[in-house]
C-alpha cells in the first residue's frame, strides 16, 4: 500500500524539536510544584454541551472550529478545542474543592481545533494550562501573572511585558457591549462578514478578529468600569508597582472566549500572534458545575513556544551520549552489560550498537552518536586487561585497567 500523510495540521514531533517538548515540561514542571500547584489529566474528548455551554454559541471556536461526532449511541462528543472547561467538569464533578482553600491544577494536553493550518497554529496542537481556583481578588491575580513571570524567566526569556485589560462583570460588560455596538453602528460599517454576524450577537468577538481589531479605534473599556472596578485596578497596579512588574493595559483585549471576566491578559514577546495568556473565569463553574469558586488561569500555546525558544536559541539541548561503548570481539558485551549496570546509579546516557564490529566506521560512529567518550573493548584490550578510551570532545586517548573502569568513569566525567 502507499504509506499514507499524516492529516493536514497535525504534526509528527521527533528529536531535536521533540526535546525541546520535554525540556519545557520538565522545566514548567518543577516551577508548577515549587508553587504547589498539582497535575491533572483529563479525557481527549467530552460531552459537546459541556464547550457549548462554556465557551458561548457564537465563539469561533463552536461555530466553526470544533471536531465534533456521534457516538454509536448517538451521544454527541467533541475532541477538547480547549482545557478550562474540562478542568472545570473534572472539579466539579470530583468534588475536588473544599470551602477556604484555594485549588492549584495544570495540565499539559492536546487540543484540537479545524483552523486554517499555518506557522505556529495546528489543528492539533498541545497547550499548558493552570489554574488558581476558588481564589479572588487583586492578590489572587498577581500570583498568577507572577507564576507566569516565573514560568518565563524559567525558560530563560526575559524580555517580557504584559498586556492587561479588566473586563469587570456582567454589567460592565454588558454597559461596554453597548458603547461598542453604538459605535460600529454610527462609526464603523465595514466590518468583515464574521464580524457583522459577531456584531449582532456577542460584539466583544470584533476585538479580538484579525481582520477587524485594528481597523477603526474602537471605544475604551476603561470608559466603562464601576467604582468597584476602579477599587479592584488601584488595588491590582499597588501591587504590581510593588514588585516592578513590566505590565500596561491594553482595554481592547479581550480574549477570545466568552468565559472571561474581570483580569484578562497576554504577554508580549514582540512576536505576531500570543504565545500565551489568560485571565479570570468567575462564573464558569457556576455555569457548569453549579457551584460558586471564583477562578483565574492562564494557557501557553506551546508550538508557537518551541518556535519563539527556538529562533531565539534560549534553551540548550544535550543530546548528546555520555558513553558509547564499542565492543570489536562478540564476546566483550558480557563485560559491557555489567559495566553499563554498574553505571545505572550515575546520571549518564550510554549506548551501544551490536551491529558495529568494526574500528574502520569510528568517524561515523563518532558523527552519529557524538559521545562524549567512547569506551573500545577488542581482541587486544582483552588480552592486556586495558581498556581504550577516546575523548571525543578533547581528542585525548587513555588506557584504564578494566577493574579501575567504572572508578574512572566516574571521577573523569564529573570533573569535566
Amino acid at each position: 500500500m502507499t504509506l499514507p500523510n499524516k492529516p493536514r495540521g497535525t504534526q509528527d514531533i521527533y528529536p531535536p524539536r521533540s526535546l525541546i517538548y520535554q525540556k519545557i515540561q520538565q522545566i514548567v514542571a518543577e516551577i508548577l510544584h515549587q508553587n504547589n500547584y498539582q497535575p491533572i489529566i483529563f479525557p481527549t474528548f467530552e460531552a459537546k454541551e459541556l464547550f457549548t455551554t462554556s465557551l458561548g454559541s457564537t465563539t469561533d471556536i463552536i461555530h466553526k472550529e470544533m471536531y465534533t461526532f456521534l457516538d454509536r449511541k448517538g451521544r454527541e462528543l467533541a475532541l477538547r478545542p480547549e482545557g478550562t472547561a474540562s478542568m472545570v467538569r473534572l472539579v466539579c464533578q470530583n468534588k475536588l474543592i473544599r470551602e477556604g482553600y484555594p485549588l492549584k491544577l495544570y495540565y499539559w494536553a492536546n487540543m484540537f481545533r479545524y483552523e486554517r493550518p499555518q506557522q505556529g497554529r495546528y489543528r492539533e496542537f498541545w497547550q499548558l494550562g493552570v489554574e488558581l481556583i476558588n481564589a479572588d481578588g487583586a492578590i489572587a491575580d498577581y500570583q498568577i501573572l507572577n507564576l507566569t513571570a516565573d514560568i518565563l524567566r524559567g525558560l530563560r526569556i526575559k524580555d517580557f511585558s504584559f498586556k492587561l485589560n479588566y473586563l469587570g462583570n456582567n454589567e460592565t460588560k454588558e454597559r461596554y457591549k453597548k458603547k461598542l455596538k453604538d459605535f460600529i453602528k454610527n462609526t464603523a460599517p465595514d466590518l468583515c462578514a464574521d464580524c457583522q454576524r459577531r456584531n449582532e450577537t456577542n460584539p466583544l468577538r470584533i476585538l479580538d478578529c484579525s481582520l477587524c481589531k485594528n481597523k477603526y479605534q474602537y471605544p475604551s473599556y476603561k470608559n466603562t468600569w464601576s467604582e468597584k472596578d476602579n477599587n479592584y485596578i488601584n488595588e491590582l497596579n499597588r501591587i504590581l508597582d510593588k514588585f516592578n512588574f513590566s505590565y500596561q493595559y491594553d482595554y481592547h483585549l479581550v480574549r477570545g472566549l466568552d468565559y472571561y471576566t474581570g483580569l484578562v491578559f497576554e504577554v508580549d514577546l514582540g512576536t505576531e500572534k500570543a504565545i500565551l495568556g489568560g485571565g479570570r473565569y468567575d462564573n464558569l463553574y457556576r455555569e457548569i458545575g453549579g457551584i460558586n469558586a471564583p477562578a483565574i488561569g492562564l494557557a501557553i500555546g506551546i508550538e508557537r513556544l518551541v518556535d519563539y525558544l527556538t529562533e531565539k536559541k534560549l534553551l540548550k539541548i544535550d543530546n548528546k551520549v555520555d558513553i558509547f561503548f564499542l565492543a570489536v570481539v562478540p564476546e566483550s558485551y558480557i563485560d559491557i552489560l555489567a559495566w553499563k549496570e554498574e553505571l545505572k546509579k550515575c546520571p549518564l546516557i550510554m549506548d551501544y550498537n551490536p551491529e558495529i564490529k568494526t574500528l574502520k566506521s569510528l568517524a561515523k560512529i563518532i558523527d552519529y552518536y557524538q559521545p562524549k567518550i567512547l569506551i573500545i573493548v577488542g581482541e587486544r584490550e582483552l588480552k592486556s586487561g586495558k581498556i581504550a578510551i577516546k575523548d571525543c570532545q578533547k581528542r585525548q586517548d587513555f588506557l584504564v585497567e578494566k577493574e579501575k573502569l567504572i572508578e574512572w568513569i566516574s571521577n573523569y566525567l564529573l570533573q569535566n
